[in-house]
């Protein structure tokens, strides 16, 4: 297989992705952006295409991780030997590859995503034993006609590419079937970052023993022109499908962490519970900038900040990556800072208890749907279950989506230490925002 180094000899970034020998993620950005011409009225043209293996947690968990990078492996040298001379091809991270069709056009780019497509769902891997059929989700776009810069262009490729896998999988999207729905909501999402608009809605968590307020969760919002707030269901498909929730998760740390410094007196023993997106993790210049903030803060606090700080990293596993050790890489620097994990949506999952084993999670929070189901003996067995597991690995619980007195004393009477919800408290935009 053709190298990153052979294949990008101008990059200084040439070492090849270690599993398929693939271009990397970085070198494949300086590509795509060496690919944009200067001059605005230049005649150049090319496609981008993005895929992603279809339900590959099934076959990297239901089978093997070896099977599952050998499929990786495999379809990188797929799609290697058939794109060929016609252009470049890079992972873009896991299981997604990124191809770069030169001098493409529209039908151009669609026809060879068609052929990569058919080509992966009449592909067999036999690994291990067991014979592997696999299928892929693709997104196209074009430079200019669907983006101008480099940045727009992969982000209307990669929503194109979510799009296919939410319409069924194994398809083929072009990004301007989304320009009505996904890119209003780019647009609406691009103009509340840049006027601050994006804040967060506290929601307390409540420790179920004493009853008093423990910790408080940060949900995404954006405060509409209308000074209305619209919450984060309403717009974070956009985001992800866009690749824009590293800003939406910067945005929510550094107002948590402002507030977390105004409010020490009167919060120093409160965590701050924050989502993340696996987006975030691949922007390390904005893991950074947290960082510093965070670091800042800490310092102000002086005798306040510990060893272990309030801020509380919430992830789910959709957002984590298969690869558990690059997961571990990335997270690290919070972790050496001495933040601490917390597992969202546990129990709605193929490999949470996996992702329990490998991660250093300190607090674990029940997935909503089973609370909301709590009264229901065979739900009931599965989140204490879920309970006995935790207190043997010394995890903290917290139950979400708590309405009701009656699913308080169930929880409580299972042994679940914490809860969220509606009983307790709606979300609330801090009126310092």
């Amino acid at each position: 297989m053709k190298t990153a180094s052979s294949s990008f000899a101008g990059s200084s970034l040439r070492a090849p992705d270690p599993l398929t020998g693939l271009l990397t993620r970085a070198v494949f950005r300086e590509l795509i952006d060496n690919q944009i011409p200067q001059d605005p009225q230049a005649h150049h043209r090319f496609g981008l295409i993005m895929l992603d293996i279809d339900r590959f947690k099934v076959i990297n968990y239901g089978y093997s991780e070896h099977c599952g990078n050998l499929l990786i492996q495999e379809i990188g040298s797929l799609i290697h030997q058939m794109v060929g001379d016609q252009g470049e091809v890079g992972r873009w991270g896991g299981q997604e590859f990124l191809c770069l069709i030169r001098g493409a056009d529209r039908e151009t780019t669609d026809k060879m995503a068609e052929r990569l497509r058919r080509a992966i769902e009449l592909m067999t891997l036999t690994a291990d034993g067991y014979e592997i059929h696999a299928s892929a989700s693709f997104g196209t776009a074009c430079f200019p006609d669907d983006a101008s810069s480099a940045e727009q262009l992969i982000a209307a490729c990669g929503a194109a590419m979510y799009q296919a896998k939410n319409t069924g999988r194994n398809r083929v999207i072009h990004a301007d079937v989304l320009h009505g729905q996904v890119f209003g909501l780019g647009k609406l999402l691009d103009l509340a970052l840049r006027e601050h608009r994006v804040v967060p809605a506290y929601q307390p968590i409540v420790d179920l023993r004493t009853g008093e307020i423990v910790a408080e969760e940060a949900l995404a919002r954006i405060i509409g022109v209308d000074k209305h707030p619209l919450p984060a269901e309403q717009f974070i498909e956009a985001a992800r499908q866009l690749q824009v929730t590293h800003q939406i998760d910067r945005a929510i740390i550094l107002s948590v962490i402002e507030r977390c410094l105004r409010l020490r007196h009167i919060t120093r023993n409160r965590a701050h519970f924050v989502n993340i997106s696996g987006n975030l993790l691949r922007h390390p210049n904005v893991v950074a900038e947290i960082l510093g903030s965070a670091r800042s803060a800490c310092e102000s606090c002086e005798d306040l900040s510990g060893v272990t700080k309030p801020l509380v990293i919430e992830v789910t596993e959709r957002e984590l990556l298969h690869d558990l050790d690059a997961t571990r890489d990335m997270l690290r620097p919070f972790l050496d800072f001495g933040l601490r994990l917390a597992l969202d949506d546990f129990g709605s999952g193929y490999s949470s208890f996996k992702y329990l084993a490998d991660l250093p999670f300190a607090f674990v929070k029940i997935e909503g749907t089973l609370i909301q189901r709590i009264k229901e003996k065979r739900v009931r067995t599965i989140v204490q279950g879920i309970q006995k597991a935790a207190v043997d690995l010394g995890l903290i619980t917290v139950a979400e989506f708590v309405e009701s007195e009656e699913v308080v004393d169930i929880v409580r009477e299972i042994g679940v230490d914490w809860a969220q919800g509606y009983y307790y408290g709606k979300p609330q935009i801090d009126d310092h925002t």
